[in-house]
C-alpha cells in the first residue's frame, strides 16, 4: 500500500503540466477543446461543423475530419499525428436509428491509410445516444495526437 502512494505522489509530482492549446476552439460544454500534457494533445470530442449541411454520416466524417485536420495543423501537427481516436455514432434515423458503420468508413478512408497519408490510428468505434442528434448529429471523434 505505502509503495502504491509513494508511485501516485511521485507520479503526480513528475507528471508534465496540462497547457490549454493555443488557438483551441470553444466548446460549449465549458471544458477545454484541446489539453497538451507534454509532447501529447488530447482533443475533446467534436461535432461537424457543417452539420446541418451535411445530412449523411459520411458527409459528416469528412467535414468533421477536415475541421480535426484544421484544428490539429493550428497546434502544428498532422492527422498523422494522431495515434488514437474515439468514434462515437448516433443512430441514423434514415437507417431505422441504427449506426452507419459503412458511412463512417467511407469518410474515415479519404484521410487515413492513403497513400499520401498511410497512418492509421488505434481505434474504438461505437453507437451511442448523441447529445447532438437532436440536431442532427450522426457522429462525434475524440482524437490523441503525439508530437514527434
Amino acid at each position: 500500500m505505502i509503495k502504491i502512494c509513494l508511485l501516485f505522489l511521485v507520479g503526480i509530482l513528475i507528471a508534465p503540466p496540462l497547457i490549454h492549446a493555443q488557438n483551441a476552439s470553444i466548446p460549449p460544454s465549458g471544458t477545454s477543446a484541446e489539453v497538451w500534457a507534454g509532447n501529447t494533445l488530447y482533443v475533446s470530442g467534436s461535432l461537424d461543423p457543417e452539420l446541418k449541411s451535411h445530412p449523411s454520416t459520411e458527409l459528416q466524417t469528412v467535414g468533421l475530419i477536415k475541421d480535426l485536420k484544421k484544428r490539429l495543423e493550428a497546434q502544428g501537427l498532422t492527422l498523422g499525428n494522431v495515434v488514437m481516436m474515439h468514434v462515437y455514432l448516433g443512430g441514423d434515423p434514415a437507417r431505422d436509428g441504427k449506426m452507419d458503420f459503412e458511412g463512417m468508413m467511407a469518410g474515415y478512408t479519404q484521410f487515413f491509410g492513403t497513400k499520401e497519408q498511410p497512418n492509421k490510428p488505434a481505434r474504438t468505434t461505437v453507437q451511442v445516444v448523441l447529445p447532438a442528434g437532436t440536431r442532427g448529429g450522426l457522429i462525434e471523434i475524440e482524437l490523441i495526437a503525439v508530437r514527434p
